[in-house]
């Protein structure tokens, strides 16, 4: 195997949930991004820019104790997003919506970050993997947050099924990837994981105020930004998960360290010295039309088998 041709190698470098995540997804995709350092050139995503946004607040706020400090964390989040971008107002539009909706934020949870002892964020970790096969990749990720016994995950979503979430969270690949890298670096798995959405305002089915056609952007930041704050049920959900060990080790037999061997055996033939010698059952374009439960985290068949390995429920095929 010719690894040394490629630029980034999942032993040397390491693969994270999102990469994973995009491989199995797209391996068109991972190629172009991963093994030849190439990406789109695009507008300012509202999606992932206000996520980015809210993240970095968050973040500030967990390693400062101080709402200033959630406010320059996020500023310096705009900042940069600004000079990569050329959608300055909007940026900045989105930006103000976001320091309404981190105020609240941490109105809302400041007490329970103290209670968990959250004092660390975006710390890198990472864990090194050796599977069946005898061969080894390393694992790394951010975790968004770090407490006596708890890590937590923030997602910013336009919408979210709060059951599909507690019924999801045992396959979960972040959610669990996520616990390896813990228990790699305490030799525990941690005792809770603080699952927190944040729902960004104004995407599609999004039950909070709308702009009136003549109203200014300031009145209208104001008003939602008062929504944000009285329905706060309705703008954030967190699920306190805790990690069990039996579940734990079944997702990585059953699910993890199978796909790592599969990525393994992909990246071994991506990095071929001679591809054409060899049999290609490894490296496809994903085809357009495919229905994926898995990735909208809807009800599936076979859903308890997956989840806990029983035929219960299950009958002889007629």
């Amino acid at each position: 195997m010719a690894e040394s041709k490629s630029v980034w190698s999942p032993r040397k470098n390491g693969l994270s949930v999102s990469g994973l995540n995009l491989w199995l997804v797209d391996r068109t995709a991972f190629e172009l991004q991963y093994l030849r350092r190439l990406e789109v050139v695009e507008p300012w995503n509202k999606n992932l820019g206000y996520g980015l946004l809210m993240q970095a607040g968050i973040e500030g706020f967990i390693k400062t104790g101080t709402v200033a400090g959630a406010y320059q964390l996020q500023n310096r989040e705009f900042e940069k997003q600004i000079v990569q971008y050329s959608e300055i107002d909007e940026i900045a539009y989105w930006t103000r919506i976001a320091g309404h909706q981190l105020t609240t934020f941490i109105d809302y949870y400041s007490e329970d970050l103290k209670k968990y002892g959250v004092t660390k964020s975006e710390l890198h970790h990472e864990a090194e993997v050796k599977l069946a096969s005898g061969r080894t990749i390393k694992l790394h990720g951010y975790i968004d947050g770090e407490g006596d016994g708890i890590i937590m995950e923030n997602k910013c979503r336009g919408e979210w099924d709060d059951q599909a979430i507690v019924d999801n969270i045992d396959l979960d690949l972040q959610f669990n990837t996520y616990c390896l890298l813990q228990r790699a670096a305490t030799g525990e798995l941690p005792q809770y994981v603080w699952y927190q959405h944040i729902r960004r305002p104004c995407g599609f089915g999004y039950k909070g105020p709308r702009k009136k056609a003549k109203e200014s952007d300031d009145d209208y930041i104001k008003r939602l930004g008062e929504a944000i704050n009285t329905d706060r049920e309705y703008h954030f959900y967190r699920y306190l998960a805790r990690p069990d060990k039996e579940r734990f080790g079944r997702f990585c037999k059953e699910c993890l360290f199978p796909i790592l061997e599969s990525f393994l055996d992909w990246y071994e033939y991506m990095t071929a010295s001679d591809r054409t010698k060899l049999v290609n059952k490894y490296h496809w374009m994903q085809p357009y039309g495919l229905y994926d439960p898995f990735l909208k985290g809807t009800p599936e068949r076979f859903r308890e088998y997956r989840l806990t390995g029983t035929t219960r429920g299950l009958r002889p095929r007629r």
